[in-house]
């Protein structure tokens, strides 16, 4: 769905009114734009915090991005810490750093309990090619600095956020499976219900929502059908059995608007 398309009524805008008035005209004098933009981002967030929880190695991404999730830092001789956008960075998958020789190599993430009964200082102190890092707020910290500097030496795979709304976006479309895209007209009718006091039709959203979200995550869980089986031989019986990852019973992860 479009984000606003006033030629043909089709888009997520469009829906918001239908839902909430009636019909699809213009009623941004009772619903500003700038209204249902903020509250059709608040949903997108909602859609992606569980499209990431119902498959990690989905490794999902905003299809409306152009480029890959990777971000290159360039390396500085003697520098342990390098900044990174948090609110780019949802979270960070993979970090490599290219040693002086151009080599990649995967670097291995610590805390600071990993860190514990010596001085962060201390920690790999004499400067070589980086082995570990370590996520501090907005900055990566490399143990220990490179004794070299690399151009776009530092590589960092990561999850990154996706691209709002803005009440003057048109035929923008939201980044995920497009059959789901009405949970977003969905939730900004809701909301508007939810503060107007539409009783009849708060509990009609709700129930709209509740199962489009759980399709949703039904959908992104068996996205990935790569199965991984794994042969169990018992000693005591001598008896073999198949199991499959796929067949073991996950914690119910369901959506639901109480």
């Amino acid at each position: 769905m479009k984000f606003y398309s006033s030629s043909d009524k089709a888009g997520i805008v469009d829906d918001v009114f239908f839902l909430d008035f009636g019909d699809s005209s213009d009623h941004s004098s009772d619903y500003p734009l700038a209204d249902i933009a903020r509250n059709v981002n608040r949903w997108y967030d909602k859609v992606v915090t569980k499209i990431l929880q119902s498959d990690d190695r989905l490794e999902w991404d905003d299809t409306n991005k152009t480029d890959l999730p990777i971000a290159r830092i360039d390396l500085v001789n003697g520098q342990q810490d390098y900044g990174i956008t948090a609110a780019t960075f949802l979270k960070i998958r993979k970090v490599d750093a290219y040693d002086s020789s151009g080599n990649p190599i995967p670097l291995t993430q610590i805390n600071l309990d990993d860190l514990r009964g010596t001085a962060d200082a201390d920690f790999r102190s004499t400067a070589g090619t980086p082995e570990f890092y370590r996520l501090q707020g907005s900055s990566i910290f490399l143990y220990p600095k490179p004794n070299y500097a690399y151009t776009q030496g530092l590589r960092i795979f990561y999850q990154r956020n996706v691209d709002y709304f803005t009440s003057t976006d048109t035929t923008k479309t939201p980044g995920f499976a497009e059959p789901f895209h009405r949970i977003l007209s969905l939730g900004a009718a809701y909301d508007y219900a939810m503060i107007t006091g539409m009783q009849d039709k708060i509990k009609m959203f709700r129930s709209e929502i509740n199962d489009l979200m759980n399709d949703m995550i039904e959908f992104y869980s068996s996205r990935n059908e790569d199965k991984i089986s794994m042969s169990l031989q018992s000693e005591d019986y001598g008896q073999s059995a198949l199991m499959t990852l796929g067949d073991i019973p996950e914690s119910e992860n369901r959506f639901t608007i109480p």
